[in-house]
């Protein structure tokens, strides 16, 4: 080419085959530079850079534009923003939980950067997205800035946007400076820090706004994904055919209208419209929440995917999210009201708690008084929240008259704060219900005492939803007409014996227990804080046999459980129950509240840690239930040492 200059139009066919190598990339770079110089192409260079030149210029340079409507109607242009020094673009949607958790920081962003000459604009790049519900969306969420419809997805494709909540941040003739996440505080699907370590939207903005380049101009977002609609494989995985009953089997307990979850996915139309995210949270597993490992007891409940079930979701979004033309089974349907019926007994917080939009996630125990004046035997027990979008987890505990009153009554307030245990003893732990859980059935003829006098102690796990909320939870308990002949032992493995060292990223926690009897193990409930990354529990037979009984190999404190066995599991006598925890208290590990990482030891606060793993058992023969007794108070006893671990 040197010494001779090629036609526009043959110059634009070239340089389009010449896109997506890397060399490609180094020579637009020279372009744009040169042609923002006033530099001049000498007919040596003219190449393919100047192929590219004449490419960029035809081509816009590939500025950002939009026009595109508002809720009522009015539509906008990036002319709005002649007068601006920057346009940030978040691209979110109505329904993403990550999304609506960050808003109170885009309204802090906006609170800042507004009169600092920057524009907002919340963008909806949903095909499906209706006026209506973006402008309630808007309303409930407080933004302050005008949201747009792109429902022909154009802005989002000239943005590179794949999932929301992410920010593009474009100069006011368009040209794209920063792209990615608000910040790093999600790392992944159920991997968040507490608190984030980069402000990456900020630290573009004032970049921006003192004339500099950005330093990182792409960040990864992390995010729900946005779909980008096409057409269906032919002969590919349908709605109707295969993906309807995995949805119906495995999610609609939560994923309905009335349900714990964000969004319904009953019907085809709302599944479509997330296939992406449904591909993405069933591959790593953070959906349906299920921490136990196959192989290591079999449990009540669970909500495990198979490999073929979660490649059958994959093979449905990648290949279009057909609706086919088998219609697909009727979804299941869900009793109203409590599930087992009219309970004996409702416990109803006292009032109405008030949780803010934003912020750390909040930990609160409610003192209800239950006014019984002689002891009632517990069989079943059901919880519900009036907001279940709002409550994550909750844990039930009784509290002899008067000990968890006092504590409230010190607060001045509805309830006390709370983290890990309910801050009192004697305490009792009644049960637990997480996310996605039903009604709890105790065995038969070993109901749960509960004390005349007593009261109930709710310990309530709250998620902050990016808007003010209110709760008034309530456990609806069902009484057996006659005492227990057989009792529940908890059997509790740990130690308060924990000093992790900053960088440490395997520090170990073990202890054992021998039974004094047979035993049957109908639970277990496991505990320990952020850092606690793997803990398993397991049997060791008089034999020399191991029983595997838990692995949890990503624990997840937003997700503890409390696990019961489909059968109970028995134990001879002189069976060694054992287990072992694994903490990471490295810079690596997401879910650390420090940051840089400090020495952290046993304790009841959120930075501290604790271990345990506590059996719930039956005594095979009742009569040596004081012999197991015996053997429970010395190994408490042995635990002592300026605290004890519970």
């Amino acid at each position: 080419m040197s010494g001779r200059r090629m036609p526009p139009g043959s110059c634009l066919k070239r340089c389009v085959n010449y896109q997506g190598g890397r060399s490609d990339l180094l020579d637009l770079q020279i372009a744009r530079s040169r042609l923002r110089a006033g530099s001049g192409f000498g007919v040596s260079a003219l190449g393919r850079t100047a192929c590219l030149l004449v490419f960029l210029a035809a081509a816009g340079e590939g500025r950002i534009t939009f026009d595109l409507p508002d809720a009522e109607g009015r539509r906008h242009t990036l002319a709005e923003a002649a007068g601006s020094k920057a346009v940030v673009l978040v691209f979110v949607g109505v329904d993403c939980p990550l999304s609506r958790r960050s808003a109170p920081e885009l309204i802090r962003l906006f609170g800042e950067y507004s009169s600092r000459g920057v524009m907002f604009y919340a963008v909806h790049s949903d095909p499906s997205a209706e006026s209506e519900e973006v402008e309630r969306h808007a309303r409930q969420f407080g933004y302050p800035f005008l949201g747009l419809l792109d429902r022909k997805q154009e802005l989002a494709r000239q943005a590179g946007a794949t999932v929301t909540p992410e920010a593009a941040v474009i100069s006011p003739a368009g040209e794209l400076l920063y792209r990615g996440r608000i910040d790093d505080r999600v790392v992944d699907f159920g991997k968040s820090r507490p608190k984030p370590l980069r402000e990456d939207l900020r630290g573009a903005l004032e970049e921006i706004l003192a004339g500099q380049p950005v330093s990182q101009s792409k960040t990864k977002a992390v995010g729900c994904a946005i779909r980008f609609p096409r057409a269906p494989e032919r002969g590919g995985v349908t709605f109707g055919r295969e993906v309807a009953p995995i949805l119906y089997r495995h999610c609609a307990s939560c994923h309905r209208r009335e349900g714990s979850a964000p969004f319904s996915l009953l019907s085809y139309t709302d599944a479509a419209r997330r296939a992406s995210l449904i591909a993405a949270v069933t591959a790593s597993r953070y959906m349906p929440p299920w921490k136990p490992q196959p192989g290591y007891g079999k449990f009540e409940g669970e909500r495990r995917l198979t490999n073929a079930e979660i490649a059958t979701l994959q093979a449905w979004a990648k290949g279009g999210a057909g609706e086919g033309g088998q219609a697909a089974p009727a979804p299941p349907r869900f009793p109203e009201g409590w599930q087992l019926g009219a309970p004996d007994l409702v416990a109803k917080m006292p009032g109405p708690f008030a949780v803010p939009a934003g912020g750390d996630d909040i930990y609160h125990c409610f003192v209800i008084p239950l006014g019984l004046r002689e002891d009632r035997y517990v069989r079943a027990m059901e919880f519900r929240a009036e907001n279940p979008k709002l409550v994550h987890h909750a844990l039930f505990f009784t509290a002899p008259s008067g000990i968890a009153r006092q504590k409230a009554a010190a607060e001045q307030g509805l309830g006390y704060p709370c983290f890990g245990s309910p801050g009192f003893l004697p305490a009792r732990g009644l049960g637990g219900w997480s996310f996605g859980a039903g009604p709890i059935r105790l065995p038969a003829a070993a109901a749960a005492v509960l004390p005349k006098g007593s009261d109930l102690v709710l310990q309530l796990h709250f998620h902050p939803t990016g808007k003010p909320e209110q709760e008034q939870s309530e456990l609806a308990l069902y009484f057996a007409g006659t005492p227990p002949v057989k009792r529940i032992v908890d059997i509790p493995l740990g130690s308060n014996q924990i000093d992790i060292p900053p960088g440490e990223k395997a520090y170990k926690v073990r202890d054992h227990f021998t039974l004094p009897i047979a035993v049957d193990v109908i639970g277990v409930i496991p505990h320990a804080h952020y850092l606690c990354k793997d803990m398993k529990g397991w049997a060791v037979l008089p034999g020399g046999g191991r029983k595997r009984l838990l692995w949890i190999a990503d624990w997840d404190f937003n997700w503890q459980e409390q696990y019961r066995y489909e059968s109970p599991v028995r134990l001879p006598a002189q069976s060694r129950l054992e287990m072992e925890f694994t903490y990471d208290n490295s810079e690596e590990n997401p879910r650390n509240p420090n940051h840089p990482p400090r020495r952290v030891v046993w304790g009841p606060e959120l930075t501290d840690e604790m271990a345990g793993l506590h059996w719930q058992v039956i005594p095979a023969r009742m009569p040596e239930m004081p012999e197991l007794g015996e053997a429970l108070r010395g190994k408490l006893m042995r635990s002592l040492g300026g605290r004890v671990f519970r």
